[in-house]
């Protein structure tokens, strides 16, 4: 399914929430005045390896497994394609269905004692508020359960929800709690920081 490395090459909301949450840590352990001072301070210390630096020293004063962290996550050896049946808009992902199938899949468990696939999951290739047509790809499944992907393939494909019409996508963060207050936060104002 890719690395962490990956991932963040492709996902810019991903890196816009963490270095978000990153900033407002930041100003509440007062090294930052603003949340946008604290988002490009965060950017930084992505970009010249201090980040890298401190997860690898919190890794080992937990007494974790750092050459654990580093490895690659095997491959599954099952996977599937999901395809668009219409044309439209996506306006919403039924994420509980979502995250059934996940446990489906092996992604997820049902009791504590059942195992965790890790080459489980599920990729999303097409996001909320994008248009799509007929047979455009939206998801890829994996997993080590060839028995599950005839269900899950439609299940996914389910779980999405189309309009003709394009929707209004929601803010991936609209407020910060902090000691005194609820603050309304802006991700898209902060959008000339650079991510990468």
């Amino acid at each position: 399914m890719g690395d962490s490395q990956d991932v963040l090459q492709r996902s810019s909301d991903l890196i816009k929430v963490t270095l978000a949450l990153a900033g407002q840590m930041l100003v509440q352990g007062g090294k930052a005045e603003t949340i946008q001072k604290g988002m490009l301070m965060a950017r930084e210390h992505l970009k010249n390896g201090k980040a890298w630096e401190r997860f690898q020293a919190m890794v080992k004063v937990q007494g974790g497994d750092l050459q654990s962290c580093l490895e690659d996550y095997p491959d599954a050896n099952h996977s599937a394609k999901v395809y668009a049946n219409q044309s439209g808009w996506i306006m919403s992902i039924d994420s509980l269905e979502i995250g059934l199938v996940g446990v489906l899949l092996g992604a997820g468990r049902k009791t504590v004692e059942e195992s965790v696939d890790f080459s489980a999951g599920i990729e999303f290739h097409a996001r909320l508020g994008t248009e799509v047509k007929e047979g455009d790809h939206l998801a890829t499944i994996y997993t080590e359960r060839a028995d599950v992907l005839e269900s899950a393939v439609p299940r996914v494909r389910a779980a999405f929800a189309f309009s003709v019409f394009k929707p209004k996508v929601s803010a991936l963060i609209t407020h910060f709690i902090t000691k005194d207050s609820v603050e309304k936060f802006d991700l898209r104002a902060s959008s000339k920081i650079p991510l990468q």
